[in-house]
């Protein structure tokens, strides 16, 4: 797994943590962790590892309309832009 992300994705605590990828303008690639609650659709005890990676992505696309406007006329191409101004989402990884 890159630069350490595999250290973020389970917590001390049992918290379940995704990881954003942003690509700066600088060129620079960002990884930034989030945490989520997985959540149990087939009603069985425990998470499978379909819900956890289901439930990992929702949230991960919730972050996205948060942090980020998504364009499709951008000069830049399309994508979800920063808010701030400093980059793109470019996916994440759970």
């Amino acid at each position: 797994m890159a630069l350490g992300v595999s250290s973020w994705l389970h917590s001390m605590d049992g918290t379940v943590k995704g990881v954003l990828i942003v690509l700066l303008f600088t060129g620079a690639l960002e990884y930034r962790a989030f945490d989520y609650q997985p959540k149990d659709y087939d009603g069985s005890p425990g998470y499978t590892p379909e819900e956890i990676g289901i439930s990992c992505s929702e949230r991960a696309e919730e972050l996205y309309e948060i942090v980020a406007t998504h364009s499709w006329d951008d000069p830049r191409g399309h994508g979800y832009y920063l808010n701030d101004g400093t980059g793109r989402l470019v996916g994440h990884f759970c």
